[in-house]
């Protein structure tokens, strides 16, 4: 084979191992590409991949003519990988016997009589690349040039793979979280219904817990719908949210509006809103009162979702409550989670709340 056949041979070798390293998802794949790539690519006897393990080089795999040292770890300042990283260059060593950097104990025992080795990332390196020779010669540029270059795409690799890993990670445990919180909210209604029963008497214990088994209803249907589809109707929504506080009386709570789907995003924001507005009504508004009423209506004008939170014949409620704490987190829900507006009024006899909401094209009245 002709130089000029040699070199087409290796850049199309080099470009489709770039290729397979761009789309490398875990660290072991981008060690494996670069164990069956890079001795082809190089013509060498030998190959080792090293990532750093602190202050150590641990030799995680290797293709050669003989066994090296896969599996072992060395001190950086004892080993040409270290140096390699330590001072991230690329070092070439023609004869290793004549080399004082070559600690030649390690080598006693192997087949190598020349090498390359190159840092993983030069600026703050996380590997290298060792190529290896059974006779005393010197590499060309372009050998060299070429283990630079793949080490250069074993870089991006290795740094893709980690950043998967961690997302990966943080996702695992952001879905364990999930589960322990929804564990631990089950059993704080449960606990509370116990000591609902426990500590009231019958005649009243029973409406409190019909109450927060309700809400655990409710907690639990928005929960494993949005699991589920990751999407729920406004309505479902709605009712979830409410069903609690209608009690014996049905007609208490009015609910209307078109058939509208949220996803997930605002489904969780605008349930936190539809909670907080209830929970200011059952301490101070309508809820707080038998004779109360809710009533929650909503429509679309112009991409936007316009709902309409309005109680009435309940007690009349202070102006200080609209400057409550749970006024203030509705503000962030509403204008900084789902962008929207908000504005509350107070009439003689309950809150009149008016909600604007940009909607996405899946969130459109569907039918």
């Amino acid at each position: 084979m002709t130089t000029d056949s040699l070199m087409r041979a290796r850049m199309r070798g080099l470009v489709d191992a770039v290729g397979q390293l761009t789309g490398a998802g875990s660290i072991d794949e981008v060690v494996e590409i670069i164990r069956r790539t890079a001795r082809r690519l190089i013509g060498s006897d030998g190959i080792t991949i090293i990532l750093r393990d602190e202050d150590r080089c641990h030799y995680v795999e290797e293709d050669a003519i003989r066994p090296l040292w896969k599996g072992q770890k060395f001190p950086m300042e004892s080993c040409i990988s270290g140096l390699a990283m330590v001072h991230g260059d690329t070092i070439v060593i023609p004869d290793i016997t004549v080399d004082a950097r070559v600690p030649q104990h390690l080598y006693a025992e192997t087949f190598v009589k020349s090498m390359v080795m190159v840092p993983v990332r030069v600026d703050d390196p996380l590997g290298a690349i060792g190529a290896y020779w059974s006779e005393a010669f010197e590499p060309s540029a372009d050998t060299i040039e070429t283990l630079e270059m793949l080490a250069r795409a074993a870089a991006a690799a290795f740094e893709n793979a980690r950043l998967v890993q961690s997302l990966s990670r943080a996702l695992s445990d952001a879905e364990q979280a999930r589960d322990e919180l929804r564990h631990r909210v089950k059993n704080s209604f449960t606990a509370a219904q116990a000591l609902a029963v426990l500590s009231i008497p019958p005649a009243y214990s029973r409406t409190l817990t019909n109450r927060l088994a309700a809400l655990a209803r409710a907690h639990e249907l928005i929960d494993q719908k949005l699991a589920r589809e990751a999407s729920i109707s406004l309505n479902d929504l709605v009712e979830a949210e409410l069903a609690a506080y209608r009690n014996e009386i049905e007609s208490r709570i009015h609910i209307e509006g078109p058939r509208i789907i949220l996803e997930s995003g605002q489904a969780i924001a605008l349930g936190l809103v539809l909670n907080e507005l209830a929970t200011n009504a059952l301490k101070h508004g309508a809820l707080s009162s038998r004779s109360g009423c809710v009533g929650v209506e909503w429509r679309v004008e112009q991409h936007h979702l316009m709902i309409e939170w309005r109680e009435s014949d309940g007690p009349e409620v202070r102006a200080a409550v609209i400057e409550s704490f749970g006024s203030r987190l509705l503000k962030r829900l509403v204008e900084g989670q789902l962008r929207g507006t908000l504005h509350r009024t107070l009439e003689r006899r309950g809150v009149t709340c008016s909600i604007a909401l940009p909607l996405i094209q899946e969130s459109l009245p569907v039918a």
